[in-house]
């Protein structure tokens, strides 16, 4: 891996809560609406690209692949990634964040879901010095947001529980618990 694309996925998984983290780089430019159902391509962003019936001419997705920890350090972990991915899309990058997983069969079922952030770059002279230095801008601006917003310190602190919680000493890191429970809480209907 190149240097920039070390930094990008170092910068990635600097944040608490996220783990496996990947980056590749996945030339689309000639893929057709007919590849679509080909397995090869099943985790590509295929409702954007069937906007366009394929992909552009010159164009690459960067796809930056991350699993989360379970409990509130991965939950909190995916809500910055998803306001750092929003806010550059706001500001004009092709990004976007979602979600992956594999049919529901038998044991797998429950432990395949990861998230993928698709950036998608094109350069019409696909010269690879601009591609290298887009990435590190990308690395950059990441980096500078987890120092600015202090993410690292802020999911670390909100990891622990307040004190007098039953069963739990003052300081001591919460227990962890199922991704499912915590959306489940997130989710659930309040009291009219």
């Amino acid at each position: 891996m190149v240097e920039q694309v070390i930094r990008l996925n170092a910068a990635l998984a600097s944040i608490p809560g996220l783990r496996e983290v990947s980056v590749q780089k996945m030339d689309v430019g000639d893929l057709t609406a007919d590849d679509f159902s080909l397995l090869p391509y099943a985790d590509l962003p295929l409702g954007a690209m069937k906007r366009t019936a394929g992909g552009r001419a010159d164009e690459l997705v960067i796809c930056m692949d991350f699993a989360l920890e379970e409990g509130v350090r991965g939950l909190l972990g995916l809500e910055f990634v998803s306001w750092w991915v929003r806010d550059a899309a706001r500001a004009g990058a092709a990004m976007q964040v979602r979600s992956l997983a594999l049919p529901p069969v038998g044991e797998q079922f429950g432990s395949t879901l990861r998230f993928r952030i698709d950036w998608f770059y094109t350069d019409p002279d696909n010269d690879m010095q601009r591609l290298l230095a887009a990435v590190d801008a990308l690395a950059s601006d990441l980096e500078s947001t987890i120092a600015q917003q202090d993410i690292v310190k802020r999911i670390e602190g909100r990891n622990v529980p307040a004190a007098g919680v039953p069963g739990d000493r003052p300081g001591r890191p919460a227990p962890p618990q199922r991704v499912s429970a915590g959306l489940r809480t997130l989710f659930r209907r309040k009291p009219h």
